[in-house]
């Protein structure tokens, strides 16, 4: 005897049943139907008092497999699809449910309503995401690049930027006064690359100066968005934007001052407090809340500040206000940044199992914010926080 779960990823009603069977079972829209069986059978289904109903067979179902129904629109007909084939289902409207339980990290924000600014939004981050070029070290944070972080869902960057005389003038990333070997050039590419193959995603991306600066940003900054290839890349307005007009582009947020006439995207140049929970509010009237203790390096009280502004976020998601939750520990006291993520060291609690724990201990559709993170994935086994943020969206 096996136990069938039937995932019912449409917005109707989908009554399903075993072929010569006699039961009749309906799942609801976004909740998932069992049925227990001794053999293999052929499974059908319909939408319920919808017409029409898009009756729909599969044969030769795993009596103890997991199953998802949804809607081709094209045929106007339900399908019944096998786990491997749902990961690869296009999402839609008809299919908002899709994504309770698949996670499409490279496309995750198509299933969002983009008519919501982006502060209402859970949104995961990476702190210092350029570093994984470093080595080993108190600078390093990430262990992927760029690209990959889009891919596993990083939708909010952090890069903080230096003109170094000795590689021609460019901007390069930097860590405090540590290279990470990697151009903004670099950056600027694979964040176009992956939304020319993503539209129906955005990037938000906070540039700083890196903390140890050897040459002037702001006017080779400036020179960057002139360029042909980067001109059209990023959104610029000083507001905080809808979802739907940013789709395909980087929103700007700015940690340095600049000079000149023009949008220059969202201004937190000033106000940003050093090692600090705070509130800023831009010139044009942007608020954020923001925790950055990263040199708190008791970990209980880290982990209560985090929880503080993620729960702020949660319970009050009409506020207008952007929180940015930074879940990152700077090394020192003996250990890494990497210990205070995922342990080592006799690190307790730690920062990411924990902060998972506790996100995972609030089911349901939550704004929990930005959420920005070092070595988010681990060393690319575990991805726990970035799914659970992003699932936590509604759609």
């Amino acid at each position: 005897m096996g136990t069938l779960r039937l995932r019912n990823c449409t917005v109707w009603d989908v009554h399903y049943w075993r072929e010569n069977g006699n039961s009749k079972a309906v799942a609801k829209p976004g909740e998932e139907g069992t049925y227990d069986w001794g053999a293999t059978y052929t499974l059908g289904v319909k939408r319920e008092n919808v017409l029409p109903d898009g009756k729909h067979y599969r044969k030769a179902v795993n009596q103890s497999g997991i199953y998802y129904a949804v809607w081709n629109a094209s045929k106007q007909k339900l399908d019944i699809l096998s786990e491997s084939e749902a990961n690869l289902y296009p999402w839609s409207a008809d299919n908002k449910f899709l994504t309770k339980w698949i996670t499409k990290l490279p496309d995750w924000m198509s299933a969002l309503d983009g008519r919501h600014s982006l502060d209402k939004y859970s949104i995961p981050g990476t702190h210092d995401s350029g570093t994984k070029g470093t080595g080993a070290g108190d600078a390093h944070t990430q262990n992927f690049g760029i690209s990959d972080q889009l891919n596993d869902g990083i939708r909010f960057l952090d890069i903080r930027l230096d003109g170094v005389t000795a590689f021609d003038n460019k901007l390069v990333v930097k860590h405090g006064c540590i290279l990470c070997f990697l151009s903004f050039e670099e950056v600027l590419d694979s964040c176009k690359s992956f939304l020319a193959a993503h539209p129906s995603e955005t990037i938000i991306m906070l540039v700083n100066k890196s903390g140890c600066l050897f040459g002037d940003i702001e006017l080779r900054f400036k020179s960057y968005l002139e360029k042909n290839e980067y001109k059209n890349l990023f959104y610029l307005g000083e507001d905080m934007p809808r979802l739907d007009d940013v789709r395909g582009k980087i929103v700007l947020f700015r940690r340095f001052e600049i000079d000149g006439s023009g949008k220059m995207g969202v201004n937190l140049s000033k106000g940003w407090e050093d090692n600090e929970a705070f509130s800023l509010t831009t010139p044009q009237g942007v608020r954020f809340k923001i925790e950055d203790q990263y040199k708190e390096h008791n970990t209980p009280k880290k982990l209560v500040a985090v929880k503080a502004c993620i729960n702020s976020a949660l319970v009050n998601p009409n506020d207008g206000i952007m929180y940015i939750t930074f879940n990152s520990i700077s090394g020192g006291h003996g250990h890494t940044p990497y210990q205070y993520a995922w342990g080592g060291g006799g690190v307790d609690p730690i920062m990411n199992p924990s902060l998972e724990t506790f996100l995972r201990g609030k089911p349901g559709n939550h704004r929990f914010g930005v959420v920005m993170l070092d070595y988010y994935n681990d060393k690319g086994s575990q991805n726990g926080i970035v799914e659970t943020l992003v699932k936590s969206n509604d759609g």
